[in-house]
């Protein structure tokens, strides 16, 4: 394609390489090229950063920032028999990432209300789930149990626990993360208690995803 300049439709040009673009100043593997819906921009022969449909990448654009966050809280949960893990209603997020090398790090923060029975301790299990897998012992970084530490029985304790992951979003297509919990002893959770056992009414569980750049 020849270099051409129109009225109607502007200047165009031919698309060019990363090595060999056709923008360019003196020094010839140096400047900016095209391919379909992409822009890129070149110096000594690499490309440096692109700009597409699904947005900005290539090296020292966006290194270690967050470029995305996908954000949800639930409403009152209560739950006194599920010793294995249940959903905790409302608590899913779905993101769809902007790049299959960013990384997301995923941060649940759950307000419960434990009552306890006898003299044991009441603890519940929470987790996170990828598209409904849970997330692996090395990508899940924190403790995944929220312990209440009043001794007797039947008197309710708040507690807050939070599970902190982190995974690579290999690919850009939608992912859903939701968090579930289970009892582990005690008589009864309570998420998102409001002012019982030394809770505010401002408590609100939530979790939330941010991805981050490479």
């Amino acid at each position: 394609m020849a270099f051409i300049i129109d009225g109607t439709t502007g200047i165009a040009t031919v698309d060019g390489s990363v090595s060999a673009p056709s923008q360019r100043g003196q020094d010839t593997n140096s400047g900016i090229s095209y391919a379909a819906d992409t822009i890129k921009f070149s110096t000594g022969g690499v490309e440096r950063m692109a700009i597409t449909n699904s947005g900005v990448t290539g090296t020292g654009i966006g290194d270690g920032k967050i470029v995305k966050t996908s954000y949800v809280s639930t409403a009152t949960f209560t739950d006194s028999t599920s010793t294995s893990y249940v959903d905790i209603t409302n608590l899913t997020v779905n993101h769809t990432p902007l790049s299959a090398s960013n990384t997301l790090h995923i941060v649940a923060h759950i307000q419960c209300l434990v009552i306890k029975t006898g003299g044991y301790e009441g603890s519940i299990g929470l987790r996170i789930l990828k598209d409904s897998t849970e997330i692996s012992a090395i990508e899940l970084r924190s403790k995944n149990y929220a312990y209440s530490s009043n001794s007797n029985s039947g008197v309710r304790d708040c507690v807050t626990g939070i599970v902190d992951a982190q995974v690579s979003a290999g690919g850009t297509s939608q992912i859903t993360f939701k968090c579930q919990m289970k009892m582990i002893s005690g008589a009864l959770v309570s998420i998102n208690p409001g002012n019982e056992g030394g809770g505010t009414d401002s408590d609100q569980s939530s979790i939330t995803i941010f991805e981050i750049a490479p």
